[in-house]
């Protein structure tokens, strides 16, 4: 896919101190940014991206020589204008070098999981693709972005990111109007749109539903036994049919009692104890002590309601 709104570059503190007074006009702008090192762990930013959809312009502002990303906190850490990116963590986590903690965030990568989690994945290029139709390259994504001046083919890869992620929020966008629900209806009124929903799903479905449960359970089971081989010791695979590979994470517990010895001053805001029923039930089944017994122990805080719904006529 080609670019196709105009690119501004930004690279003098007063041009970033200007844009910045008019980007608080704005309702909706997109935001990616481009860094360099982090492969070696010295991992800076080297490049910030602004869409602006009202203007059909990206905005690319250069940190390196701007320096005083700060004249940003108005866009970046009010609710409004709205932010689109596409994993906004990454974003976020570039922002907070810089004291700046962004607010009003629509997160395209967290829209896409929850719309569309049939997609084999959800980066960004797969959801260009799957719901624009386009493909984009990410050949630039690991080029030096701290060497200046940029090429122009890294100048349009890094403008393309913040044009396309408003696009794939407006699609998603239109996706979930489809999806949402006139919370005013009655509960028969709900009722009889659960129906019709879940009646054309199966209509939709019936031809391919047997093959459909196949592929489903085909796909975890290999996913499984690929995760079982990797961790037996095979090597990742990194081919023409994709990339596997399993890493070994840390898992940690904190004592209560080495919080209560060695951070005795913050101790008892952080400890939580609680006794868990089920297993309060196991031991006293363990020692033959009576279900009623446990009432003596147990509080009613509240109620949960438990749903039970089955509907005519579907199939």
């Amino acid at each position: 896919m080609d670019n196709s709104w105009d690119i501004c570059w930004i690279d003098r503190p007063e041009e970033l101190k200007k844009i910045s007074k008019e980007l608080l006009n704005e309702d909706l702008l997109s935001v990616d940014t481009e860094t360099f090192g982090w492969q070696t762990g010295n991992e800076e930013l080297c490049l910030v991206q602004i869409g602006i959809p009202s203007r059909e312009l990206v905005a690319l502002i250069d940190p390196l020589t701007t320096k005083d990303l700060t004249l940003l906190s108005g866009v970046i850490e009010n609710e409004t204008p709205e932010l689109v990116a596409h994993n906004a963590s990454f974003e976020a986590r570039q922002f907070r070098r810089y004291g700046l903690k962004m607010n009003g965030i629509i997160d395209t990568l967290k829209l896409a999981r929850e719309l569309r989690p049939d997609l084999p994945d959800h980066t960004l290029k797969t959801c260009c693709k799957a719901l624009l139709g386009v493909e984009i390259s990410k050949t630039e994504q690991t080029s030096n972005w701290s060497k200046r001046p940029l090429s122009d083919q890294q100048i349009k890869y890094a403008a393309l990111d913040a044009e396309i992620a408003i696009k794939l929020y407006w699609e998603l966008e239109d996706l979930q109007e489809k999806i949402d629900v006139d919370e005013s209806l009655s509960v028969p009124e709900l009722m009889r749109e659960l129906r019709e929903t879940v009646k054309a799903r199966y209509q939709l479905t019936r031809s391919i539903s047997e093959e459909l449960a196949v592929l489903n359970g085909r796909e975890d089971l290999i996913r499984a036994v690929i995760r079982e081989k990797l961790i037996d010791g095979e090597p990742a695979y990194d081919g023409e049919y994709g990339k596997c590979k399993v890493t070994k994470a840390r898992q940690t517990e904190i004592d209560p009692e080495k919080v209560r010895r060695e951070l005795p001053e913050i101790a008892e805001l952080v400890i939580d104890e609680y006794v868990d029923k089920k297993h309060l039930a196991e031991v006293a089944k363990e020692y033959g002590i009576d279900k009623k017994e446990l009432d003596k122990v147990t509080d009613i805080i509240g109620y949960q309601h438990r749903m039970r719904i089955s509907l005519k006529d579907v199939i």
